[in-house]
Order: structure tokens, then C-alpha cells, then sequence
């Protein structure tokens, strides 16, 4: 596959969840790139570096699932690329009953106001989402929203959104990892990782901060 020059490739993950109970924040992270080659690779260097012979096979690289060995690899591999991160974080005490009852419009918002912020400087913007969600309908609504944000924030038609599993996309891998991270540390105040790609961090914003 040829990559564009003028393309933006933004890959999508988060961390957290957006019930009433479970993580006390929520993490929307974006990976940008202009060539996506470099990250996706990452996920063959540390399988073959990192991993016994046994696990090699496994479907994915999850941080969750992974030791800190791995997970200190994949995010300094990362901070090596031409990328940029782009997180919005949500503090879900601030989050009404009402938004609760509401998951999906309250992801589709979220999502928007990061769009806003994040700055988009290529003529062609392709975005792929971590396919968590079954239902088609979700999905687009979703994705007319996203294209509606970025069409009146940055001016720009030329948009294509896809959702694909995480472990068919090496890239949407790599993102797990950050969102994972940022996650970490306003979770449990653990920002070991988070430093690792603080220097690659473009926008962070903080939404219903208390």
C-alpha cells in the first residue's frame, strides 16, 4: 500500500468505561500519523524481542494483558515515530444521570469536543476507530457526528471513518497502549508511563474537570 503525503491517519482507542460505576475516568486517546508503517511495526519487533516463543501467536498486543517490560518497549518504540497523541479525559463524578442513561451520545460527544481541539493540517483525514461496538446503527451515528465536528471546526470534506478490530490493525494496537497509559495515570496516579509519551502529547483536554 502506497500512503499519501497528504493524508492524516488518526487511530482510536480508550480506557475506561462510561457506566455509572466501574473506572473513575474515561480516556479517548488519537495516535496521528502520516505514515502508520513505522507504528505498525513496532508490534512485530516486540512480539519477536519481547515475547517467549509460546506467546508469539497470541491475536494482539493488549496493555492490559501485558508486564511493564513490554508496555515501557511499545510506548518508547512509539515516541521514536513522526506521530502525535491527542487525549481527552472525563473525571465521571462530574457526569449527570442523565448522560449515564445516554452512553452512546455522551462517547459521540466526548469524541467531538476532542475533534475540535485537535489540530488538523493535511488536505485528507482517514480515521480508524477500535471496533467495539455490533450495532451498525451506533456505529454510524458515530461517524456522522465525527464528520459533522470536522467539516465545521476545520473546514475539511475530505474524510473517511472505518471501525476495524483492534487485532486486525497493528496500529490501533500501538494506541491501546496510550490510552491505557493516560488512563493509568489519573486512575491510580501512576505516570510512569504516561512520561514516556508526554513529549508526543499535542492536545490534552481535560472535560468536566472538578
Amino acid at each position: 500500500m502506497v500512503f499519501e503525503k497528504i493524508t492524516t491517519y488518526i487511530f482510536v482507542d480508550e480506557s475506561g468505561d462510561l457506566g455509572k460505576h466501574g473506572s473513575n475516568y474515561f480516556v479517548i486517546a488519537c495516535l496521528s500519523t502520516g505514515d502508520p508503517r513505522p507504528i505498525e511495526r513496532i508490534v512485530k519487533k516486540v512480539r519477536e524481542r519481547r515475547l517467549k516463543r509460546k506467546m508469539r501467536e497470541i491475536t494482539e498486543l493488549k496493555a492490559n494483558s501485558s508486564n511493564q517490560e513490554i508496555r515501557i518497549d511499545v510506548l518508547k518504540r512509539l515516541v521514536k515515530c513522526e506521530c502525535k497523541i491527542d487525549l481527552i479525559i472525563i473525571d465521571k463524578k462530574q457526569v449527570t444521570e442523565q448522560l449515564y442513561g445516554a452512553k452512546n451520545k455522551l462517547y459521540n460527544y466526548v469524541f467531538g469536543v476532542l475533534v475540535e481541539e485537535m489540530d488538523f493540517q493535511k488536505l485528507k483525514i482517514e480515521i480508524v476507530i477500535d471496533k467495539k461496538d455490533s450495532n451498525r446503527l451506533l456505529r454510524e451515528d458515530l461517524d456522522q457526528y465525527i464528520y459533522k465536528k470536522i467539516k465545521e471546526t476545520h473546514l475539511c470534506e475530505n474524510v473517511k471513518i472505518t471501525h476495524m478490530p483492534s487485532y486486525a490493525n497493528k496500529a490501533l494496537q500501538i494506541v491501546d497502549f496510550v490510552a491505557w497509559a493516560a488512563h493509568r495515570k489519573y486512575s491510580f496516579n501512576d505516570d510512569l508511563y504516561y512520561k514516556i509519551i508526554e513529549p508526543k502529547i499535542g492536545t490534552l483536554k481535560r472535560l468536566w474537570k472538578n
